[in-house]
C-alpha cells in the first residue's frame, strides 16, 4: 500500500472523513483499520429524519446511512412527559445527536371525541377518543452541562454544534442531563436526556 494515499474511514466521534499520514502522523494503518471496523459494527439506521413513529435503537451509538445526507454516526434519544406515552396531552421529546448538529422534535398526543363511524352503509361503535399526534416547532434549545448553560438558536428544530459544546457534551457527567425547549409562540418544555445517551456522546464528540 502506498502510504502517501489518503484513506477514507468513518471515525467514532466524527462524520465521514479522509485521513492522511500527513494530517495524523501518529495514526498507524492498523489503528485506521480498527476504527473503520468499529464503525462498521454499529447498528445501521437508514434515515436521519425524526417522526412520531420512528423505530430506532435508543441511547445507542448508530451508523446513519441517509439517502440525502450521507453517512455519519449519531445517537437517538426519547423522553416521554406527562405520564403514559399515549395518554391524551402527553408529550414526547425526540432528539438526534450527531457530530455537527442536534435535531429535536416535540410531539403531543391528542384526542377527539367520537362515538361511532359510518362506512359501507353501516354504523360501527368507536372508542371514546380517536388518538392522533401533532408536532411542535422548536425554536430554541437550552442545555445545562455541569454549571454552564448553552443556548442554541436554530431553524426547523435543528441546532449547530460548536466545538465548545461538543467538548462539554463529551465530558458531561454520567447522569441525566436537563434541557429546555422553547417552542414557536414562546411555550417552554423542560425535559431530560437519558444517562445512556449521555454515555454515547463520548463516541460522538
Amino acid at each position: 500500500m502506498n502510504l502517501s494515499q489518503t484513506i477514507p474511514v468513518l471515525l467514532l466521534g466524527t462524520s465521514l472523513a479522509v485521513l492522511s499520514p500527513q494530517v495524523c502522523p501518529a495514526l498507524t494503518i492498523q489503528e485506521v483499520a480498527s476504527l473503520a471496523q468499529a464503525s462498521s459494527d454499529l447498528p445501521v439506521v437508514k434515515s436521519a429524519g425524526l417522526s412520531p413513529d420512528i423505530n430506532v435503537p435508543w441511547s445507542k451509538t448508530v451508523r446513519i446511512v441517509d439517502p440525502f445526507e450521507g453517512e455519519f454516526i449519531g445517537v437517538f434519544d426519547r423522553n416521554s412527559l406527562g405520564g403514559y406515552l399515549y395518554r391524551e396531552g402527553s408529550k414526547q421529546v425526540l432528539s438526534l445527536w450527531t457530530p455537527s448538529s442536534i435535531r429535536v422534535l416535540v410531539t403531543v398526543n391528542s384526542g377527539e371525541a367520537r362515538s361511532s363511524f359510518y362506512t359501507a352503509g353501516r354504523v360501527y361503535p368507536r372508542p371514546d377518543f380517536i388518538r392522533f399526534v401533532t408536532t411542535k416547532k422548536v425554536d430554541k434549545l437550552l442545555l445545562k452541562v455541569r454549571e454552564k448553560v448553552f443556548q442554541l438558536d436554530g431553524s426547523t428544530g435543528t441546532f449547530a454544534v460548536s466545538q465548545e459544546l461538543a467538548t462539554a457534551l463529551k465530558n458531561a457527567p454520567d447522569e441525566n442531563l436537563n434541557i429546555r425547549l422553547v417552542l414557536e409562540g414562546g411555550q417552554t418544555v423542560d425535559s431530560e436526556i437519558g444517562k445512556g445517551t449521555v454515555k454515547a456522546w463520548r463516541n460522538i464528540y
